[in-house]
């Protein structure tokens, strides 16, 4: 399922785990390994835009992490979507950018556990979510700041987690971002967002960051389900 290789994949990765249905693993398959490697990863990054290292130094460190680059390309999935199946029916895209536990360019976005619907087939409901942020000088725009686009990656995935919480997954077509002030990173981030209805196949949401209990930014999406044949 490789763009350069064969037909396209679904749009969104609700519609491929339904295509792999019965075959999706379930947590107990995301070691402790996995997720080390891909924190040191984020740390790794971090440490490249602080360092004031001398030529020499880099150039070795650059060595080794293009050895350590071959040894991890060593072996390739089929493609690069890893999705897993809880007990309760909840799927999670472990490398998308968002906050894939799994891929070191997401953020380190940890959501409060959401209660499960009981009955996924039922009409969607009003949900609101909480999550917890703090982004690193590798998401720095400003001095001591977070780029814009890294503020709106993480209000798009948040918005997009509570609609799939209400019922109404769907893919992201508008994302209307207030930025009220600037949003630190180094700063605990505290993030909220809530389903708020749908019309037809549109879905739509709102929330916030808050930075010290003052919001730092905010959002409206809307969110459209993919049509089923």
């Amino acid at each position: 399922m490789n763009s350069n290789t064969g037909p396209l994949p679904p749009a969104s990765a609700t519609a491929l785990a339904e295509l792999m249905a019965g075959t999706l693993p379930g947590p107990e398959s995301v070691t402790p390994e996995a997720l080390d490697l891909a924190d040191r990863v984020r740390d790794l990054v971090e440490a490249v835009v602080w360092t004031d290292v001398d030529a020499a130094v880099r150039a070795d460190a650059a060595g080794r992490i293009a050895e350590l680059t071959a040894l991890l390309g060593a072996a390739r999935r089929p493609q690069a979507v890893s999705l897993i199946r809880y007990p309760d029916g909840r799927l999670e895209h472990l490398t998308q950018m968002g906050s894939g536990r799994l891929n070191p360019q997401a953020p380190r976005l940890v959501f409060a556990e959401v209660t499960p619907r009981p009955d996924p087939t039922a009409e969607p409901a009003s949900v609101e979510i909480n999550a917890r942020c703090t982004l690193t000088a590798a998401h720095g725009g400003p001095p001591a700041r977070a780029h814009g686009g890294i503020v709106a990656v993480i209000l798009d995935q948040l918005l997009g987690v509570a609609a799939s919480a209400a019922g109404a997954p769907g893919l992201t077509a508008g994302l209307d971002i207030r930025y009220r002030r600037a949003t630190p990173y180094d700063v605990p981030l505290e993030l909220t967002g809530r389903w708020t209805g749908r019309e037809g196949r549109k879905s739509f949401a709102t929330g916030e960051i808050r930075a010290d209990g003052q919001v730092t930014a905010e959002a409206t999406a809307v969110f459209i389900a993919e049509r089923r044949s």
